[in-house]
């Protein structure tokens, strides 16, 4: 075992020294301050190092399945079952070091947050402010680092918010007169709804006779008989279209005029219907679609559907069921990520005063409140795995 103690100015500054010198296998024993700072004590197991590359290239190895033949005598059957508790115990030794790793992370990831809640604690605060949002890691290292450099305290309750509202791009008003809008996202999302809130708005704001409403969505019951009713009461006319070839060909004999496409609920990672969008786009320049996405999704989901179904694909969005959401860091952060821009949040079935346009502030102002509510509140524990080997990069 190597073994060495370092003395420096600071923990990020140790840590720099150890990683450079030993490596990433290096483990810190002891750290305690002195005069000119801080001693560590670290060091590395070559031997552990040198065993966990000879298992990984072990395990890598293809495994030689022994001929019938060679297991007719009881001596043979005795070394194939002894090989096969040696394979077994291999394996156990491997999940073991594995694990060990794990709690050396782990031990190095609270050593180095706890640096920096020391050196930077405004930072740190800002870091557990966004944590309570349910931001997403990588979002929040990237707004708390573009933080000033002589950040005060009253900045750092403030700052990081408004710079993630900087963060999330608003979508200017896509019901134009000749606007071709198609409504896409997941079943149950909303859709039809949205779609329903935006002929209303329409009709009230400008000529309901120079409306069309399209449905393709010949999958969920009901659903032309839903958008037919609509048509009957706000005097828009609807159609059933059938297929992709029919609507490019209905877009192009309805120039001119302002068209609402329902179409299919599609799943957050279905490949097929975004090539489907994709093409369709291609054939008609003037067809803008909005992805419809429900703020009480989970976040994976959100982040596979704007990955599938985003920039290339849709050119806006609706946030819907924000009323329901208990949470709205997983969509903030999936539309920051992705520069999505936002159209539309929706807030409650009522047509249309539950549909308004998105505005990043009061986003923002709801997530904070609704974070608020919940009481939540990141334990050093969650944020030192969640943050610490971050911190511990950038030293």
């Amino acid at each position: 075992m190597k073994m060495k103690r370092y003395v420096a100015a600071d923990m990020r500054s140790a840590l720099r020294a150890i990683r450079e010198e030993q490596g990433p296998d290096a483990v810190i024993l002891s750290t305690r301050a002195v005069s000119q700072g801080v001693e560590v004590c670290a060091a590395v197991d070559l031997e552990f190092a040198q065993g966990e590359a000879e298992l990984a290239a072990a395990s890598a190895a293809p495994y030689t399945a022994r001929a019938p033949a060679a297991l007719d005598d009881e001596s043979a059957l005795d070394a194939a079952l002894e090989g096969e508790r040696g394979a077994r115990g291999d394996r156990s030794v491997g999940d073991e070091l594995r694990s060990l790793r794990g709690l050396l992370e782990q031990q190095v990831a609270a050593l180095a947050w706890n640096d920096f809640t020391r050196r930077e604690p405004l930072r740190a605060q800002a870091l557990a402010n966004l944590a309570n949002l349910g931001l997403d890691r990588t979002l929040a290292i990237r707004l708390v680092s573009a933080l000033p450099s002589d950040l005060r305290p009253e900045q750092a309750q403030r700052l990081p918010y408004a710079m993630l509202a900087r963060s999330l791009q608003i979508a200017a008003n896509p019901l134009e007169r000749s606007a071709v809008l198609a409504l896409i996202g997941p079943p149950g999302s909303g859709k039809t709804t949205t779609l329903s809130k935006l002929a209303a708005r329409y009709v009230l704001e400008q000529d309901g006779a120079n409306l069309v409403i399209l449905s393709t969505d010949d999958e969920r019951l009901g659903s032309h008989e839903q958008l037919r009713s609509l048509g009957r009461v706000l005097g828009v006319r609807v159609e059933t279209v059938a297929d992709d070839a029919t609507l490019a060909l209905r877009i192009e004999a309805l120039a001119g005029r302002c068209i609402l496409i329902d179409t299919p609920g599609a799943a957050a990672r279905d490949r097929d219907s975004a090539a489907r969008l994709a093409a369709l786009r291609a054939r008609c320049p003037a067809l803008h679609a909005m992805l419809v996405l429900p703020a009480s999704a989970q976040s994976g989901v959100i982040e596979d559907t704007v990955a599938t179904f985003g920039p290339g694909i849709a050119s806006s969005c609706a946030l819907t069921r924000v009323d329901e959401a208990v949470s709205l860091g997983g969509v903030l952060s999936a539309l920051a990520n992705s520069r999505l821009p936002i159209a539309y949040v929706a807030e409650g079935p009522r047509i249309p005063e539950d549909l308004r346009p998105a505005r990043a502030h009061q986003l923002v102002a709801r997530a904070v409140e609704l974070a608020r509510r919940a009481q939540a509140c990141a334990e050093d524990d969650l944020l030192a795995r969640r943050y610490g080997g971050s911190v511990h990069a950038a030293a």
